[in-house]
């Protein structure tokens, strides 16, 4: 365990006003104290003591990462597997250990390369191909790649009395295993690349090809998708960033598109969700992201109409049911100055959090092409917005704050947790992007993109561990670096979530604060600065860490830290089981997977009985699904609106929940 390193702190006084006008204007105080502005050898001291108090850090870590294995982790994953029981093969599962572990991630590469099913009476014209053999079919940025999910349900002890069973059904035993699924969502694009077995969405190609820096950014892009609003063959949909599950039902999520709703044990695809009539238009985009409120055990989504002279941010909470809450219908909608770019945000006990990027956009090209690659360009300047949740005593005001510049903006943060103080500061936690790091050489958007640090460098961002503050009352603004070392993917115990938190969990690189792939699992101490870390072999990468809570313990870090760890050598994954209160000592169970699982974003934890589905109840559905799709001449294409509601059968539940 190390102490975590100093930090730059920075503050700035602003107004704290409702938005009482569609018209949006700064006051800030006139004492600003900015880092930018201190004398370089103030900032090569503070870096020198950051780099200090790495060192014993860097020295435990792995050696240099092997990129080509790390590389072998974008590749085209051409088998779905239905259901299948595993094993661990060092270490033992804890026996309280029970749940459903879910994550998202692209995994086609290789455009419309899953063979449709044998009974299809439509087969496509080109046959799937590995991928690189047709440069055609090759999308130029992991992040284009089609989502798929892959699920592992933990059975704890074995509940279930052999002699009391069905003597028709086989029942295994099924004690400290786990249930494997992997499975490609079915979204209407991935339909159309299958049938056709090409790429047919290219409409963000050109920014691809462009050295955007952030824009482009492993292993999340600032540019998510383009800026022609509804649906249409410029904008793929393709369901990769988030998967969520909340109230019994799982949902894939992406910036850009509305969510869709998949079968919480088979994982096959119900169709697009309009979260239950909620959504209004079926063309309206939803953010990639889902928050939890564990104290009241409720979840919010937003979504943003986008454009250049005023945005509008749609905020949705529900309850516990899924049912919007009844204070104000569980909506509030607020306009956002110029085209709002956000891909996260935070919750707290009033309020959600977003941070708006100020861009510059280039009136013509936006008339044109709508290519943000050529249409956009970022500002220095970023914008706090606090929004009034609907169930507050002021729902939908919204007061907005300029960031102080500290010589790079905050595009592409991503949001780790907020809460709120006794004496009403707002708090979150966020890893920032500085793009001034990335290499100035020209990108390559070629397939398998990062077989050199050198091209990774060209690709991925510095990325460091942030915590903000904002006092309602003085516009009081301060930002400060927690830990300089490259983190991706940070999360906490997701019961602490919109409350104050102490711990944070993210995968770190192995070159200390240099750039370099996430590889390792750190845990930062955010009241006592210390943290403590575990690195795999060099040739070994982990996804993001999820927390998963130990049965009878409310300490908050109670649980495990789960995590897909891909071997670039042997190009297969495994799950990692570390307990939270010990990641150093390492892993105390792995469990091989049978495949390669593609570097993915970001999952959940489903925990308790609810998720905790037998073997045989996986198998049922799962078999079902199979052969569903496989007598579907539409291959799971779901078209089920609700004539006259503008409901779908899928929602239904959600909508009448009370009355089924």
């Amino acid at each position: 365990m190390k102490l975590l390193g100093a930090s730059t702190f920075l503050l700035v006084w602003s107004s704290w006003a409702p938005q009482t006008t569609p018209a949006f204007a700064f006051q800030p105080h006139s004492r600003r104290f900015n880092h930018a502005t201190l004398p370089k050898t103030n900032r090569e001291a503070r870096i020198i003591q950051l780099q200090a108090a790495t060192s014993q850090q860097t020295a435990s870590m792995t050696t240099m990462p092997d990129m080509q294995a790390y590389a072998n982790g974008y590749k085209t994953v051409f088998q779905e597997i239905s259901c299948k029981l595993c094993s661990p093969v060092e270490g033992e599962l804890p026996k309280d250990l029970v749940g459903t572990y879910y994550k998202c991630g692209p995994a086609m590469f290789s455009a419309g390369s899953l063979p449709p099913p044998k009974t299809s009476l439509v087969k496509p014209k080109q046959p799937p191909v590995p991928d690189g053999v047709d440069p055609t079919r090759m999308v130029m940025h992991p992040f284009e790649g089609d989502g798929a999910v892959l699920a592992l349900t933990f059975h704890g002890e074995t509940t279930y009395d052999p002699q009391n069973a069905d003597s028709a059904e086989q029942i295994l035993d099924t004690a400290g295993k786990a249930t494997l699924r992997f499975k490609y969502v079915r979204t209407n694009a991935f339909t159309n690349e299958r049938k056709k077995g090409k790429k047919l969405y290219t409409g963000m190609e050109t920014t691809r090809s462009i050295n955007t820096g952030i824009g482009n950014d492993l292993t999340l892009p600032f540019f998510r998708h383009h800026l022609l609003p509804g649906l249409n063959k410029l904008r793929k949909n393709t369901s990769n960033t988030r998967v969520v599950y909340f109230s019994k039902k799982l949902l894939s999520l992406w910036s850009g598109g509305l969510p869709y709703k998949l079968d919480s044990l088979a994982l096959s695809t119900d169709g697009r969700s309009q979260l239950g009539g909620a959504i209004k238009r079926e063309d309206s985009a939803l953010g990639g992201k889902a928050a939890i409120d564990a104290e009241r055990n409720r979840i919010l989504f937003y979504g943003i109409d986008e454009d250049p002279g005023s945005s509008q941010l749609s905020l949705y909470e529900f309850n516990a049911k899924f049912q919007p809450i009844k204070e104000n219908d569980g909506l509030v909608q607020v306009k956002l100055p110029g085209l709002a770019m956000i891909h996260d945000f935070a919750v707290t006990e009033n309020y959600a959090i977003f941070v708006q990027p100020v861009v510059k956009v280039n009136g013509m090209q936006y008339m044109l092409s709508k290519e943000p690659g050529k249409t956009v360009a970022l500002e220095e300047s970023s914008l706090l917005h606090v929004v009034s949740r609907a169930g507050s005593n002021t729902p939908g005001e919204i007061q907005s704050f300029q960031i102080p510049f500290d010589g790079f903006n905050e595009a592409n943060l991503q949001f780790i947790n907020g809460y709120e103080e006794g004496d009403g500061t707002i708090v979150f936690d966020a890893i920032r992007s500085d793009e001034r790091t990335e290499s100035k050489r020209s990108i390559n958007n070629q397939w398998p993109w990062a077989t050199s640090l050198a091209d990774y460098k060209t690709m991925s961002t510095k990325k460091s561990l942030w915590r903000y503050k904002v006092h309602p009352r003085t516009g009081f603004i301060s930002k400060d670096c927690v830990a300089n070392e490259q983190i991706y993917f940070g999360v906490i115990n997701s019961q602490k979530s919109g409350s104050r938190h102490r711990y944070i969990y993210a995968v770190m690189g192995a070159l200390g604060d240099d750039v370099a792939p996430p590889q390792g699992i750190v845990k930062y101490d955010v009241e006592n600065n210390t943290q403590e870390s575990w690195f795999p072999k060099n040739y070994e990468f982990c996804g993001e860490p999820m927390f998963a809570s130990r049965r009878g313990d409310t300490a908050e870090d109670a649980g495990y830290i789960l995590s897909v760890l891909f071997n670039g050598k042997k190009e297969e994954s495994e799950m990692v089981v570390l307990r939270a209160d010990n990641i150093s000592q390492g892993p105390i169970a792995r469990i091989p997977l049978g495949m390669a699982v593609p570097h993915g974003n970001h999952g959940c934890f489903a925990s308790g009985e609810e998720s905790n589905w037998t073997y045989e109840e996986i198998e049922r559905r799962a078999k079902l699904a199979d052969k569903m799709e496989s007598r579907g001449s539409m291959w799971n294409e779901v078209k089920s609106d609700f004539s006259g509601l503008g409901l779908r059968f899928d929602d239904m539940e959600e909508y009448f929940g009370d009355l089924m």
